[in-house]
């Protein structure tokens, strides 16, 4: 029916072919397949052109109404397939140390709802959120510098701040607090391109005043602090990531700049989510407000050094 439709638009097999992503010989046979099957010809060749016979245009509008409602089950089926789905599909961030509290999500939810299963997916640099929806999750956890969306529903989760992070020797070290422009003519040591933290920093630099100078990038909270604490440079990192690298010879300092990151649980307004995924976001959101002050948070390489997700 639909290649019916599009070869009385265009009037041409080799347009409708293209269009179609269908041989001329396939679609040749197709049209006289239902031309047997609804016993009539339904397209006549005139020259260069094909036209419609009359029984073909007294059935074309029946054709267009049956793809019509061809797309609608299609659509009413894959919404019903979501809201029956026993696994929820969800992304998050390796930033943050998101990976670890994260995991304690997952647990606690398992065993709340063994019925359920979850299919998770981290990605290394910033996605947009329409690029990971598109990729089939129901539920995004990203990080923002604004606690919440005009384009998607959006929950508020974990917080954290942006500070400098400097050797012991710096001479900035000893301070309460620094403005960001006191940085303006240091080496910085940053994450990768692409990653959310890198392009963050740049921006508060920018808005500082300055466009930071960038003399290495690398993956991973622990490589980076080392780089600093061998006086390299110096790095804007997150309050609470560099926890589990305290060992190293490195302070933060505090910036008087705003300096929020957030960690969002963000879903498609306009999009029913599954039951299962559904449940998974009442229950995240119940995990927030009633236990925010009691989940302690374990780094990977320190034990529990305290209440860091919740605030």
């Amino acid at each position: 029916m639909d290649e019916f439709v599009v070869l009385a638009e265009t009037g041409n097999y080799f347009t409708a072919s293209d269009r179609l992503y269908l041989s001329q010989v396939t679609l040749t046979k197709h049209m006289k397949d239902l031309e047997r099957s609804v016993g009539h010809p339904l397209l006549v060749k005139k020259g260069h052109k094909l036209e419609l016979t009359e029984f073909g245009e007294f059935f074309l509008p029946y054709a267009r109404r049956f793809v019509g409602l061809n797309e609608e089950f299609l659509e009413a089926k894959a919404a019903f397939e979501r809201a029956a789905a026993r696994q929820v599909y969800i992304a998050g961030p390796t930033e943050m140390n998101c990976d670890h509290m994260m995991n304690m999500l997952w647990d606690h939810f398992s065993r709340r709802y063994p019925q359920y299963s979850l299919s998770t997916g981290e990605f290394h640099t910033t996605l947009p959120l329409e690029d990971l929806f598109g990729m089939g999750y129901e539920l995004v956890f990203a990080l923002s510098e604004t606690p919440d969306s005009d384009l998607y529903g959006c929950y508020q989760w974990a917080t954290d701040q942006l500070v400098a992070l400097l050797p012991t020797q710096h001479p900035l070290a000893g301070r309460d607090s620094i403005q960001l422009s006191e940085l303006a003519d240091a080496p910085f040591i940053l994450f990768p391109k692409g990653n959310f933290l890198h392009q963050a920093a740049v921006r508060r630099c920018k808005a500082a005043g300055f466009t930071p100078q960038v003399d290495f990038t690398i993956h991973g909270s622990a490589n980076l602090t080392e780089l600093v604490a061998s006086n390299v440079g110096v790095s804007l990192a997150l309050k609470r990531d560099v926890y589990s690298t305290w060992d190293y010879e490195v302070v933060t300092v505090p910036l008087e700049e705003e300096s929020t990151i957030y960690l969002n649980l963000y879903y498609q307004k306009d999009v029913p989510l599954s039951r299962a995924a559904k449940t998974f976001l009442d229950y995240a959101i119940q995990i927030h407000e009633t236990h925010e002050k009691d989940i302690p948070y374990y780094g990977p390489e320190v034990g529990a050094v305290e209440n860091i997700f919740f605030e």
